[in-house]
Parts: structure tokens; C-alpha cells; sequence
């Protein structure tokens, strides 16, 4: 009547493993180079979006409370809101930050060469 041969239960175990991905999941595990190849565009993308997540909320912010500012009585407060967002996106350039850390880098470059130039030749 029924003239299939009937699968093992090792190989039916085997089918769902491979329909599930597992199989390339353990591929993936094993792969330390792929890993981090993945993990570091996942970061990426994270730190992307929070950056361009991050303008968007704050444009948005201080475009309403631009608009809400002509309130009557309420007004003032929209006011000092909008200001102390004004500065504090002011106070987030970090450009003084990247010199100093760019005068560090080359002061310690030239010491080093100092250091080169100094040091007693081993014979």
C-alpha cells in the first residue's frame, strides 16, 4: 500500500536542523574572523542610527518649541526650555577635545623621537 520507505528518526532530526538554520548558526559560531566582522558593522549601524536618531529628536525639539515660544503665559518657560537645549547643543562640540588630543599625540611623537635620537647605540 504504501510503498515509501519510512525516514529514520535520525535523519527526520537532521531535516528539522537543517530547516531551522542551526546548522549554519554552528558554521557562524565557529568562525571567529566572521564574528567580528559582524559584530563590528552591527556597531556601526548602532552608533549611526543613535547619531542620526539623535539630531533628528533634537531638530525636532527645538523646532517645536520655536513654535511655541509665541505662547502667551507658557511662553517664557518654552523659552528657557528651547535656550538650555541651544546650549547644551552648543557645549557637545567636541572640536577643543580633538585638538588637545592631537597637540598630546604630536608632543609625545616628538619625545619619542627625542628619545631615539638620545638613546646609546648597542653595538
Amino acid at each position: 500500500m504504501n510503498s515509501m520507505p519510512k525516514s529514520s528518526p535520525e535523519k527526520e532530526v537532521v531535516k528539522s536542523l537543517e530547516a531551522g538554520g542551526v546548522v549554519d548558526y554552528l558554521e557562524y559560531l565557529q568562525s571567529g574572523k566572521r564574528i567580528m566582522w559582524v559584530n563590528f558593522k552591527a556597531g556601526v549601524a548602532r552608533g549611526f542610527g543613535m547619531t542620526v536618531g539623535a539630531t533628528l529628536v533634537l531638530g525636532v525639539t527645538i523646532w517645536i518649541l520655536t513654535m511655541l515660544v509665541d505662547l502667551p503665559v507658557v511662553g517664557e518657560y518654552f523659552s528657557d526650555a528651547q535656550q538650555y537645549i541651544t546650549e547644551y547643543a552648543e557645549r557637545t562640540n567636541y572640536e577643543d577635545e580633538f585638538a588637545e588630543q592631537i597637540r598630546l599625540l604630536q608632543e609625545i611623537d616628538e619625545s619619542n623621537k627625542q628619545l631615539i635620537n638620545t638613546s646609546p647605540e648597542v653595538d
